[in-house]
């Protein structure tokens, strides 16, 4: 198998898991911790973790360390074109997907609840709910 071929299947593994579908949705939303996205999903912190390994080792997310904090955020600009093109794709779906409102309802109550007392980046996601910068 060529390297691209190789790249391309990579890239459709880390986002053909529904966990790893629903990370995104939510990273989508708003740049979230593992602590937020543990409790949010209702899974081990080392799978999630593992879930965001997938995700960060493919490009389609970043981890940024503030303090004890790691957040995690969609990875933009310098993301490979194909990851830009899926991420398109992954912004379409699901949109009206109750249980993907749920997950994002909880993720907003969960920021009070669980990191409450560590500030929240804010960033484009915030500011254009639905929107993280990717064209399909």
């Amino acid at each position: 198998m060529n390297k691209l071929m190789k790249k391309t299947s990579r890239y459709l593994k880390a986002i053909a898991d529904p966990t790893r579908l629903k990370i995104l949705k939510l990273l989508q939303h708003r740049t979230s911790c593992v602590c937020e996205l543990t409790s949010v999903l209702g899974l081990a912190q080392p799978t999630v973790s593992r879930h965001l390994r997938v995700l960060e080792d493919a490009g389609f997310v970043e981890s940024e360390r503030r303090g004890l904090r790691m957040d995690y955020v969609l990875t933009e600009d310098d993301a490979p074109p194909m990851v830009r093109q899926l991420m398109g794709l992954v912004e379409e779906w699901h949109e009206d997907d109750q249980e993907i409102k749920t997950l994002r309802d909880r993720l907003d109550v969960t920021v009070a609840e669980i990191c409450g007392s560590i500030p929240v980046k804010e960033d484009h996601v915030s500011a254009q709910p639905g929107r993280s910068g990717y064209s399909s």
